[in-house]
């Protein structure tokens, strides 16, 4: 029989992989980023540790970081409220470190019929959750305004894929969350190869 905390377990393992997508953005991994711009030395894209100029050099990694535009000296990003913006970009992989205390509350779950664990996944669910939807909204101010202040210098910019995967991984949690309080109300096994059922 599927344990009652398998759908909450899989939502979990669903919002680890988009926040560790997000987290591994430039500089590390420049296939995933959260703003990318034109400009004439190259496509520079900005992730959570640093910013790349695509197939070129990056900035060094660090929690905060300088934001410039390479190539354009005519625009001015880096003030410093946005700049400190810069510096809870962390929350990305924090977010992604409640998803993996939820996935492995799931499998304590799922292997030792255990409730009290399918309650900690779902508490471990809701704080990503929350962490999360904190962190998409200061995404959204942040490369938002980056965008604008990049396309009033004449220069092309455009959201990019991370920030859908940061709401993918919301949507997983809290429904990962809805999912393990559901379960938490399901019949377990006395144990994982025990047959007998409990309420």
């Amino acid at each position: 029989m599927v344990s009652p905390a398998a759908p909450g377990l899989f939502l979990a393992f669903a919002a680890l992989v988009l926040l560790l997508f997000a987290s591994i953005s430039p500089p590390a991994w420049d296939e995933v980023d959260f703003l990318h711009a034109q400009t004439p030395s190259g496509k520079v894209v900005y992730g959570v540790f640093g910013y790349c100029i695509k197939n070129g050099a990056c900035s060094h990694r660090s929690v905060g970081y300088e934001l410039t535009l390479p190539g354009a000296s005519n625009v001015s990003l880096n003030d410093k409220i946005l700049h400190n913006l810069t510096y809870t970009l962390i929350l990305h992989p924090i977010a992604g470190g409640f998803a993996f205390f939820s996935l492995v509350f799931g499998l304590l779950a799922a292997c030792a019929a255990s409730r009290i664990a399918t309650i900690f996944m779902a508490l471990a669910a809701a704080l990503g959750a929350v962490v999360t939807l904190v962190i998409f909204v200061i995404d959204m101010v942040l490369w938002n305004v980056l965008k604008n202040r990049i396309h009033d210098a004449g220069y092309e910019a455009g959201l990019g894929n991370a920030n859908w995967f940061t709401v993918g991984a919301f949507a997983a949690l809290v429904l990962s969350m809805c999912a393990s309080v559901c379960g938490a109300f399901g019949r377990f096994s006395s144990g994982r190869f025990a047959g007998e059922k409990v309420s």
